[in-house]
């Protein structure tokens, strides 16, 4: 896998060839094509990081820096060294609810999820970022599901739009402030 843009573009990163399903290149380019200049500067959080993937490219794309969280870092560590990006990252080693409690007091432009399929971790997750407030006014939630998965926004979250890409979808969720 290649990073597809920016700094970085064409550099490889490992991915792990059991347990994850890493985001591919197309639905990466098409995710930040939308995002657009909103990476630029941009502190990111990307949970159920993997191999980093997103936040890694939108580090080589312009955000200022990037937390992980991650259960089993060892490639994304392993990635964050070889594109020479320790000084702009930072790995919290847990589950999505041990790293969102420890990212409370902290404030994120874009959140970048990609849990595992079916099994309704996107909308606990955004019901954590949305009760911890790690999500800044004016921010965006990227959140990749499977088509067919369903969740309901808390309150102060709102709907800006899904993109289908085959077995992918792809919410734009943003602050209502």
């Amino acid at each position: 896998m290649r990073i597809v843009g920016g700094l970085n573009k064409g550099r490889r990163i490992k991915i792990s060839k059991k347990g994850i399903r890493p985001t591919k290149g197309i639905v990466r380019e098409a995710i930040f094509n939308i995002i657009g200049e909103k990476v630029q500067n941009a502190c990111v959080l990307d949970i159920f990081a993997g191999s980093g993937a997103l936040g890694l490219e939108a580090i080589s794309r312009g955000a200022k820096s990037c937390s992980f969280i991650e259960k089993k870092p060892k490639i994304l560590l392993q990635n964050i060294e070889n594109l020479s990006l320790t000084s702009k990252t930072k790995v919290i080693t847990g589950d999505f609810r041990i790293g969102l409690r420890k990212s409370r007091g902290k404030t994120f432009d874009l959140i970048f999820l990609d849990p595992p399929y079916n099994k309704n971790y996107v909308e606990k997750t955004i019901k954590l970022i949305s009760r911890h407030r790690v999500l800044k006014d004016k921010g965006i939630i990227v959140a990749e599901y499977y088509p067919e998965e369903k969740f309901t926004l808390p309150d102060d979250l709102s709907m800006l739009k899904t993109k289908r890409y085959g077995e992918t979808a792809v919410a734009f969720i943003r602050t209502d402030q």
